[in-house]
């Protein structure tokens, strides 16, 4: 087995509706992060001990690493552990709903891809959604899903559909500076629908419609991105948008700071505001005309 030089680039995602309920089978859209990315460079050296950059890293990927060559070798197969120099550089906000974690699981399944003999993107998406369990416990596989397409996608539990979109409308990113695990945001989540199957049964249902609404707008937009039909695009997306909020709203997953950025940007001439993940704090999206 020999390791080569390599290098590869994971964009970070954003989820413009469907959270949460992507869990019980709604679809979701989901969109690469136009800023945020994560770069994994690897350099060989044989005989010194993988180093990795940041050192905060190192104890992540020694345990990726190590579990990797213990499902290789329970299968009889032999996986040697690389040497050399291992760099990560992220811009991608942890714990923001950025993808962090997914963008890593990618950037090293696509590393480890060749000496494992993983060939296909959808082996590789399937290995990567693996790797992100150790992260999330038992992940949806949307964020690992949109970061390897590398381009918007429709997902669902049953699958994934890429959308052919190549024009966005504008969209900025703000960061409400609150964080939130993930796995919290879930429970909250649950317990709702514990307490009211009713309501949590009607809060997917408007999330499901909203990601119709959000598929719909983008697919109108990429294809008449001005004049009339470009507006009626828009506000299609925008309705998506405000549907997705509510649920938030409905799930108690806006925190104060978020609502006060929100109605500032809505003073500002904003179209629709919402959080995108998990919730509880992360980042907020705004659409402009």
């Amino acid at each position: 087995m020999k390791w080569e030089r390599f290098e590869t680039r994971a964009r970070g995602k954003w989820v413009l509706a469907g959270e949460h309920a992507v869990l019980r089978g709604v679809s979701a859209i989901a969109i690469p992060h136009p800023e945020f990315s994560l770069r994994l460079s690897f350099v060989p050296e044989p005989g010194l001990p993988l180093q990795v950059s940041p050192v905060s890293a190192q104890t992540v990927v020694d345990e990726i690493l190590q579990s990797v060559r213990d499902e290789e070798q329970a299968e009889d197969r032999t996986f040697t552990l690389p040497e050399g120099w291992l760099e990560i550089d992220s811009t991608i906000p942890i714990g923001a709903g950025l993808g962090s974690s997914a963008a890593l699981c990618v950037a090293i399944a696509r590393w480890l891809a060749k000496n494992l003999r993983i060939e296909t993107a959808q082996a590789i998406y399937e290995f990567a959604t693996r790797l992100e369990h150790r992260f999330h416990g038992r992940s949806s596989g949307m964020d690992v899903a949109v970061i390897n397409a590398d381009e918007p996608i429709s997902f669902s539990m049953k699958g994934q559909k890429p959308l052919g979109i190549r024009t966005l409308p504008k969209f900025t990113f703000h960061d409400t500076e609150v964080r939130a695990r993930t796995s919290d945001c879930v429970a909250q989540v649950v317990q709702l629908r514990e307490k009211d199957p009713a309501q949590a049964m009607r809060l997917d249902e408007a999330m499901g419609e909203a990601s119709r609404l959000a598929m719909e707008g983008l697919i109108r937009y990429n294809h008449a991105s001005e004049g009339a039909s470009g507006a009626a695009a828009l506000e299609l997306v925008a309705r998506a948008m405000r549907e997705a909020q509510k649920c938030y709203y409905s799930w108690d997953l806006v925190p104060v700071e978020a609502r006060e950025i929100e109605a500032k940007l809505l003073a500002e001439g904003a179209l629709a505001v919402k959080l995108t993940g998990a919730g509880g704090g992360g980042m907020l999206v705004a659409l402009w005309a």
